[in-house]
């Protein structure tokens, strides 16, 4: 019996502020950056493909940078990719705690 393919794992680093007036250059950087893994996840024939999201660049986050997240999470999902998101600020989470959006968002 053929072993499956392993998950493949990527990791996209984000930069800068997830803010109102840059939420979309965010979006455009993560749509390049989304569509090359899938690429990459289909060219490698794996079964199950993670996506990890750095927040460790991002400087400051606000309900807008946050809908950036939700939103980046949604489309994972539509593609059967698991996101996570690694290294969120302390403001991050206590933002996505007071929006009640700390269950959508896989915070590791």
């Amino acid at each position: 019996m053929p072993t499956p393919n392993r998950s493949n794992v990527q990791v996209i680093q984000l930069h800068g502020m997830l803010v109102r007036s840059q939420v979309s250059t965010q979006l455009e950087s993560w749509k390049k950056a989304f569509q090359a893994f899938l690429v990459q996840a289909q060219a490698s024939g794996s079964e199950q493909a993670e996506l990890v999201i750095s927040l460790k660049g991002i400087e400051k986050v606000d309900t807008a940078g946050l809908a950036v997240l939700l939103q980046l999470s949604r489309q994972a999902s539509q593609h059967g990719v698991d996101l996570v998101f690694q290294d969120p600020s302390s403001q991050l989470r206590a933002l996505a705690q007071l929006c009640s959006l700390n269950k959508l968002l896989r915070f590791s």
